[in-house]
Formats: C-alpha cells, structure tokens, sequence
C-alpha cells in the first residue's frame, strides 16, 4: 500500500484537467484554421466558375450572364455572399473577377481579415 503526503490530494484532477483545455484548445485552433482554408477554397471556385460563364457568354449576352454570374456567386457563399464586394473587369480579351469576403472566424484575433481572390479567363475565338 502506498503512503501519500499531504498536499497530494487532487493532484490527479489538476493535471488533467489542465491535459484536456490543452487539447480542446489545440481542436478548436484547428478548427478554425479548417474553416478558413474552406471558406477560400469556396471563394476561389466559385470566382473561377463565375469567370468562365461571363468568358463563354457573347458580346451581346455579357451583361447579363455578369448579373447572374454575381447573384450565383452571392448564393453559393451564403452568409458570406450578402456582404460581399464582387468587381467584373470586362475587356476583349479577357473577362475578370474580383470577390472580396470578411473571413469567417470564431475569434477575430485568430484569422479575422478578408479573403480576397481575383480570376481572370481569356476569352478564345474563332479565328
């Protein structure tokens, strides 16, 4: 049988609970990182697809394959969409797309900030 000193009562309890905040600390980080790494993926896509409708669309079409381009940009990033800052860059020979997002984030020191991602298409004739 083993004799213990005074003081050692709840010694066990202490480490781990300091074990398990460490760990759910570590989770949550990742977390976060994981959530910010799809949300520009996300943006990234959906900027790529919206610049290869416009890029595909005739001259006369241009406008308002832009228009939809940007209200399926707005869709497909949800919350992140209604507040988000979308520039076309129309020109002959290529077709642009700036989409500008706050980052989400639980915690704004963590990864706060604004995802920004800008593509641009060139447009292919015929020649």
């Amino acid at each position: 049988m083993t004799r213990r000193f005074r003081g050692e009562d709840g010694s066990g309890l202490v480490s781990s609970l300091a074990g398990v905040v460490a760990f759910l600390a570590f989770l949550f980080f990742a977390a976060h990182v994981i959530i910010g790494l799809y949300a520009t993926s996300v943006v990234t896509d959906v900027a790529s697809t919206a610049a290869r409708r416009v890029a595909g669309a005739d001259a006369t079409e241009e406008p308002a394959a832009a228009s939809l381009a940007e209200s399926k940009i707005r869709d497909a990033l949800g919350g992140m969409g209604a507040h988000a800052l979308i520039t076309w860059h129309l020109g002959p020979d290529s077709v642009g797309v700036t989409v500008r997002v706050e980052r989400p984030g639980f915690v704004a020191a963590l990864g706060g900030g604004v995802i920004e991602r800008t593509v641009t298409v060139r447009r292919e004739a015929l020649r």
